[in-house]
């Protein structure tokens, strides 16, 4: 019986020392890596949103052999976040992969001002959010939509939404 109780009580050391010295310890990872910690909206999930956006407009072909002057509008957040969402982080990340496929030319804002007369389109969407808590369970759904609208004449030229649903087992 002590064997037995001896044995026990070295484990449950070893076990609380391995437990204990990983404390503190910052592991760098890929930022694109996909490695969710929980349900809610996170980095995996912004760079999911911008690379489904990027990769259906590019190959829409509605920017044409031109290449177009772009703006972004907003991103409008539906009432169903209750989360912080950077709709910034959004805009900048979707800037950021068109410009490096030099498919497009994005004018700044803060320069242009009131002198948006040589904006083609103008990138802009709504972001929302469906949530279910239970008590084993949290299902959260998440659904991006842009659309890319002609500034001239105000036609929608393209438009996708991308999806993305996360459970969390409790």
């Amino acid at each position: 019986m002590t064997i037995k109780k001896t044995v026990t009580t070295l484990s449950l050391i070893l076990l609380l020392q391995a437990c204990t010295t990983n404390r503190g310890k910052v592991i760098r990872i890929d930022p694109k890596e996909i490695r969710d910690s929980n349900a809610d909206y996170g980095s995996e999930d912004l760079h999911l949103f911008t690379k489904s956006m990027i990769q259906s407009l590019l190959h829409s072909n509605v920017l044409g052999s031109s290449t177009p002057y772009l703006t972004l509008g907003k991103i409008h957040m539906g009432k169903g976040l209750d989360e912080h969402v950077d709709t910034g982080l959004i805009k900048n990340s979707l800037r950021n992969h068109l410009l490096k496929t030099q498919k497009v030319h994005f004018l700044d804002e803060e320069l242009m001002k009131n002198n948006l007369q040589n904006i083609d389109y103008v990138l802009s969407g709504e972001l929302h959010a469906i949530k279910k808590d239970t008590s084993t369970v949290i299902d959260n759904f998440y659904s991006l939509n842009l659309k890319l609208t002609n500034k001239k004449n105000a036609h929608v030229v393209w438009s996708e939404e991308k999806e993305i649903r996360k459970i969390s087992l409790k």
